[in-house]
């Protein structure tokens, strides 16, 4: 899969307007084959938990996770009050992190 195209997501004029899943250049292995998976939308993009509007909200969290070696790990909760945990610290520099 080198992109799904979701359809028009905005009728602005201009820049893309369609809502897209592709993949990418890997940001670390730059120049290789090794790609990341992209969410694009035009404007924003909404990650909706809880679409059954049930009453208990304990499973309405995004967990943010990675795998360092053969380990996973969660690095951030984001919960249906609005509260994020982010494990580790939170550092703020001039740097571009881009990279």
């Amino acid at each position: 899969m080198a992109e799904l195209d979701l359809g028009q997501a905005t009728a602005w004029e201009g820049g893309e307007t369609h809502g897209r899943v592709k993949l990418v250049d890997n940001r670390v292995y730059r120049g290789t084959d090794k790609k990341d998976i992209a969410v694009i939308g035009p404007n924003s993009i909404e990650i909706q938990v809880n679409a059954n509007q049930a009453t208990s909200q304990e499973a309405a969290k995004i967990y943010f996770t990675t795998y360092h070696g053969s380990t996973k790990r969660t690095i951030a909760c984001l919960d249906s009050d609005g509260n994020l945990r982010i494990a580790g610290k939170v550092i703020t520099d001039q740097k571009d992190i881009r990279e």
